[in-house]
């Protein structure tokens, strides 16, 4: 039996909320750079352990070199002080609470 097109949302139901902020709308290239992987792999090897983990007492493997200020929220892209060695767990954790931080204007 043929059925009709799905509509994207019924007319009964609110229109969806406007989001302020999809992490990976426009990823910035600097992360393809040769000089980002450098910089990643140097944080990794200066500090191989998660350092949230080890925070909390326990030790994990890092792999994800994460900006402790959000390049978006004002840190510095390539300034080693602005990174951190996290696993991926702990890495999408602080990501998905950074989600809902407004980048400053002006």
């Amino acid at each position: 039996m043929p059925s009709l097109p799905r509509s994207p949302r019924r007319p009964w139901q609110p229109a969806p909320a406007k989001r302020e902020y999809v992490q990976h709308a426009a990823r910035d290239s600097r992360y393809d750079t040769a000089r980002w992987q450098a910089a990643r792999k140097a944080q990794i090897a200066r500090c191989p352990c998660c350092e949230e983990c080890e925070r909390q007492g326990r030790v994990t493997a890092a792999t994800v070199t994460d900006h402790i200020i959000p390049v978006r929220l004002g840190g510095d892209f390539w300034d080693a002080r602005n990174h951190q060695s996290l696993c991926r767990a702990c890495h999408q954790a602080k990501s998905a609470s950074e989600r809902t931080q407004i980048a400053p204007r002006g």
